[in-house]
């Protein structure tokens, strides 16, 4: 069921209480759709102990920008001829990111995370810091196609991808309604 973007922080909000557990949520909605969320939703909503959301970060700047120059450029001249060895530099790197963010705050937001799809990189990470106090809220350009969540379902289908189904939990996966 698609639902508005206050109901989602409603909803939400409710879903931050509990302490123990696995905390990664996700909101799906069109580029257009996710934008507007965060400017108008995410920016004004509080959580139950009433201190305002954390700023969104973007995870494929974020990630990019823990990298310096000279291991960039390695990584771009390694790509074609190692492929895992680069996905499995850039899942420690988002293990790092993680895991130095959420020393500052127990609630992080994540948005633009095509870099995980594009080097296949594990969301068993995402989970696995989304746990117990750690909360972590994605924003996936997406939908639900059936018993299905399409990613980047507005590009052509050869760049779309499935949501693994074992990411996040179904009660925890919330659509944008169209305002």
């Amino acid at each position: 069921m698609k639902l508005p973007g206050p109901q989602v922080i409603s909803q939400l909000r409710s879903k931050l209480q509990f302490e123990a557990g696995r905390h990664l949520y996700g909101v799906l909605g069109s580029y257009q759709q996710l934008e507007r969320f965060m400017r108008n939703d995410l920016a004004a909503a509080r959580d139950p102990a009433d201190n305002k959301f954390p700023t969104p970060i973007n995870l494929n700047k974020a990630l990019l920008e823990c990298i310096d120059d000279a291991a960039l450029r390695d990584l771009i001249d390694r790509e074609a001829k190692r492929p895992q060895w680069i996905s499995q530099r850039l899942n420690d790197e988002v293990a790092k990111l993680l895991q130095s963010s959420l020393r500052q705050t127990p609630f992080l937001i994540l948005y633009q995370i095509e870099l995980m799809f594009a080097y296949d990189l594990e969301f068993s990470t995402l989970r696995r810091y989304a746990s117990n106090q750690n909360r972590i809220l994605l924003l996936l350009p997406g939908q639900r196609s059936g018993e299905q969540v399409v990613l980047f379902h507005e590009a052509a289908a050869d760049f779309q991808r499935n949501l693994p189904a074992s990411v996040i939990a179904d009660n925890h996966l919330w659509e944008l309604a169209d305002e």
